[in-house]
């Protein structure tokens, strides 16, 4: 990939120039964006139905604040924030659009810039849509430019916001893509402790890593839960060490005290990608079988096979045991399975913490789902695998300026360990029973998807009017200052590009003493000043 492409705006592949879904009236550009991403909901009731369903549910979880089903919101600790979330989101079909657009527009410049606001940002763009889908699936040319202009300030807070949390967390859901991910990073510049294929870009101190197996018996000697490594101990390792990239593979944090408490870092800037859970269940039992038939002593085929062989989906999936796990003289009597969390609804699990990871299997609840689609929601990128590469691509360049996305790493190892070993031979004939048993996280998942349709919808607004993730000046300057917005250290100078008003700590002693401090009031001025001094410069 050349510096013209990367520069002029592209997403990396040279053809897509070409491509009809960016060639639009440069009248009415939001209604263009509307129709490419979203016609065929449009034209097709049922799907239309089904996707109005996720926006309801999401504008519902809008208007939650913190201690009412979560107990941390972060967004919503912002005022401004919450009104536009619990409030000015929501009332769309009761106001006139110019109107309405105004409201949003005069508020978003005024957001704490130390946050991205991504879920407020899905609400006003899911609000948007749904009065879309529902007044014929047109945007009046009237009010088309004030619609462009609050997308345009939604994306100028977006990127002052990353900047300033300048590290990702990447939530590793495992078998989703995450060893790909880890690799972007790399190429795209970005800071770890290791890059290594079988440590995933994991910081050790954090202890963020896989808890596949049946520990309910482990469980009742030692505890299994991570050390707790939590907002202020990670942002002063990380600063301290420089680094501005890092994943976890186990949960996000604060779930060990229920599930209401769980959360993201912040502080960071948090990425997820999401799998068909279906595929990514037979993927991750085919891992398992694949490690274990080397690097834990199962080398011997007997010994193998007296493992694996000729076993039923129970040997994954027990009966639930419920409450009944708990008690130390009933627990290693009963029914044990050897991965409850790989085989039952392991997103909702993995999004709630670590006692919802460790919940008995079948004890994954509604409930529980509600609440992991109100994490998810919060994630300042959602990526599905199986959306199309070109709206993966836009959400990874322009969601946080990464020149490489998923389009340039072509991860082959699952077939490479199939072509070594068979493991699809031991796959359970009842497959079909444990397929049958993640209808949670298929749930989540058809949410994850509507959802990760809702970021695509500012970038591509934002493509069409010119505008770069990186202004010029500095994006000339990538090779020497790589991972795109992600600057945990030197970014006084791409800030200023933006229009941010928040002065920055220079060096890395007063960047961790940063860590340590609440966000501080700013003054007045509207980073809708940088943006379009940032179209000029473009």
């Amino acid at each position: 990939m050349d510096r013209l492409d990367w520069y002029g705006g592209q997403l990396g592949i040279r053809e897509r120039i070409c491509d009809p879904m960016w060639r639009a009236d440069a009248s009415n550009p939001v209604q263009d964006v509307l129709m490419e991403l979203f016609g065929t909901e449009a034209n097709d009731e049922k799907a239309r139905k089904a996707l109005l369903t996720h926006l309801d549910t999401l504008l519902a979880l809008g208007i939650s604040r913190s201690g009412e089903e979560l107990l941390h919101i972060p967004e919503y600790e912002d005022a401004r924030a919450r009104q536009l979330g619990t409030s000015i989101a929501q009332s769309l079909a009761t106001s006139k659009l110019d109107d309405w657009a105004d409201r949003v527009g005069q508020l978003v410049p005024k957001l704490n810039e130390t946050k991205s606001f991504a879920m407020v940002r899905r609400l006003l763009v899911g609000s948007l849509l749904k009065h879309w889908l529902e007044h014929g699936a047109q945007l009046p040319d009237a009010s088309a430019a004030k619609v462009q202009d609050f997308l345009l300030k939604l994306y100028n807070a977006h990127r002052i916001g990353a900047v300033h949390k300048g590290v990702m967390e990447y939530l590793h859901v495992s078998k989703s893509g995450g060893t790909s991910w880890c690799h972007i990073a790399e190429l795209n510049g970005c800071t770890t402790e290791r890059y290594d294929k079988s440590y995933v870009c994991q910081i050790k101190k954090f202890d963020d890593k896989v808890r596949w197996l049946n520990m309910t018996f482990h469980m009742l000697q030692v505890p299994v839960y991570r050390v707790p490594q939590y907002v202020l101990k990670r942002r002063r390792l990380v600063a301290t060490r420089g680094y501005n990239y890092y994943s976890n593979e186990y949960t996000v944090h604060g779930g060990h005290k229920g599930m209401d408490n769980a959360h993201m870092c912040s502080d960071f800037f948090n990425a997820i990608v999401l799998r068909d859970p279906l595929k990514r269940l037979v993927s991750h039992m085919k891992f398992v079988m694949w490690t274990m038939s080397g690097d834990r002593g199962y080398n011997d085929t007997l010994l193998f096979n007296r493992m694996y062989a000729n076993r039923t989906s129970e040997f994954w999936q027990a009966a639930p045991c419920f409450h009944l796990c708990t008690i130390p003289l009933v627990a290693p009597a009963l029914p044990q399975s050897l991965g409850p969390a790989i085989v039952d609804n392991y997103f909702v699990r993995s999004l709630l913490g670590e006692a919802a990871f460790h919940v008995p299997v079948g004890a994954v609840t509604p409930d529980m789902l509600r609440l992991a689609k109100h994490v998810l929601a919060q994630f300042d990128m959602v990526v599905v695998l199986e959306q199309a590469s070109i709206v993966k691509n836009l959400i990874t360049t322009y969601g946080v300026g990464w020149k490489y996305t998923l389009d340039d790493v072509h991860d082959k190892d699952s077939q490479i360990r199939e072509a070594e070993f068979n493991t699809t031979a031991y796959i359970p004939e009842d497959l079909d029973k444990l397929l049958k048993a993640q209808t949670v996280d298929l749930d989540l998942y058809d949410f994850a998807k509507a959802l990760a349709q809702l970021d695509p919808v500012v970038y591509s607004v934002v493509r069409k009017a010119n505008v770069q993730p990186l202004p010029l000046e500095v994006g000339a300057l990538q090779d020497d200052s790589p991972c795109g917005l992600l600057r945990l250290q030197n970014k006084e100078m791409l800030l200023a590009a933006l229009g941010a008003r928040r002065p920055v700590l220079q060096t890395t002693k007063m960047a961790a003493k940063a860590a340590l401090k609440t966000a501080g009031s700013s003054s007045s001025s509207s980073n809708n000043r940088g943006l379009q001094g940032m179209k000029r410069r473009e």
